[in-house]
């Protein structure tokens, strides 16, 4: 599998939002707990400094669909793949992970219609006729994220928002689909082709429905803030300009903010610093974990991806935003 490339920075952070936590706010279980995000550049490198290592755990066998290979693309932006194949209908499904920070709902809308722009006009160049459907959001069950353990009757922790795009190649006689979804700092996206006498968009859904709830991807770097606690005096206000998160109970003052990629706690919380910590590292940077505990349980029925990223060289230059690129379809594939 080869890949094109389009350049595409995602405005990741949620602005405002007031969400209702655990453990840190057990005295406010009555009250949304306010914990605000707001979207500022980061002072830190995302690829080898954010994220240093992740670990994707993905299924081997999704119904008659096996996973055949894997690929890891040169340029560490472009993320890896696994090409999964149903031999006895000619088939193929490739599920692409990119590493891609926090993802809000817009932001994963502009990069789903980036997606089916691209999809556009790559077939413009290649002079293929594409007859592309509208995009439609739908709902995808998340898999539990406690521990990293993988249990398939496991109960869904809630559900995610995903986009799918269906699109035919008539003159080759190609359908074919796309799907895309927001996980733990990466954007998860499959493509599939079949012959046209053989619609595949709603088996890619259900594909999808199965790699949603057993996927599990740990991170870590210097997005697991809890490494970096101090206890101050005083906090710098919200609203200033490095002040990338605040936390604060109902009818408190601010408790904890996040400053570049350091948590600064108010004396008066000190007991429960870590706690704050570990709260603000789960809304920044879902998914990222003490490196101690990136390791996961691998049942036999997954495989696990290792990935270690390296701070960008010159040539690469600045990995602040990630790219997304598009798979070309393989010389033998279906497109």
């Amino acid at each position: 599998m080869t890949r094109g490339g389009l350049c595409w920075r995602l405005a990741g952070m949620l602005a405002g939002a007031g969400l209702a936590l655990g453990p840190v706010a057990a005295a406010a279980q009555s009250q949304d707990t306010q914990l605000t995000v707001v979207e500022t550049p980061s002072q830190v490198e995302f690829l080898g400094g954010v994220l240093a290592e992740s670990r994707v755990l993905y299924p081997l066998q999704v119904g008659s669909w096996v996973a055949e290979s894997e690929h890891r693309y040169p340029e560490q932006r472009l993320g890896v793949s696994v090409r999964y194949i149903d031999n006895g209908k000619q088939r193929w499904i490739d599920l692409y992970f990119y590493p891609a920070g926090l993802q809000s709902v817009q932001s994963l809308a502009l990069v789903a219609g980036s997606e089916r722009d691209g999809i556009a006009d790559a077939a413009r160049q290649a002079g293929r006729e594409v007859a592309l459907g509208m995009l439609e959001p739908i709902e995808l069950a998340r898999g539990g994220v406690e521990g990293h353990g993988v249990d398939a009757a496991a109960p869904a922790a809630g559900m995610q928002q995903a986009w799918k795009l269906g699109l035919a190649y008539p003159d080759e006689r190609v359908a074919s689909a796309m799907l895309l979804f927001a996980h733990d700092l990466y954007l998860v996206k499959a493509r599939a082709s079949a012959p046209l006498s053989s619609p595949i968009e709603d088996e890619l859904v259900r594909f999808m429905q199965v790699v949603a709830a057993q996927l599990r991807i740990v991170n870590t770097g210097r997005c697991w803030l809890a490494a970096r606690t101090d206890i101050v005096d005083a906090l710098p206000a919200s609203g200033h300009d490095r002040v990338r998160a605040s936390y604060r109970d109902p009818g408190r003052d601010v408790a904890a903010v996040v400053v570049d990629d350091r948590v600064l706690v108010a004396r008066g919380e000190a007991a429960r610093a870590q706690a704050l910590a570990k709260e603000l590292t789960g809304t920044l940077y879902p998914g990222c974990v003490a490196p101690e505990a990136i390791e996961p349980e691998v049942p036999p029925s997954m495989r696990e991806m290792r990935i270690e990223y390296r701070a960008p060289n010159a040539v690469e230059g600045p990995s602040r935003g990630p790219r997304i690129g598009r798979p070309q379809p393989p010389q033998s594939g279906t497109g």
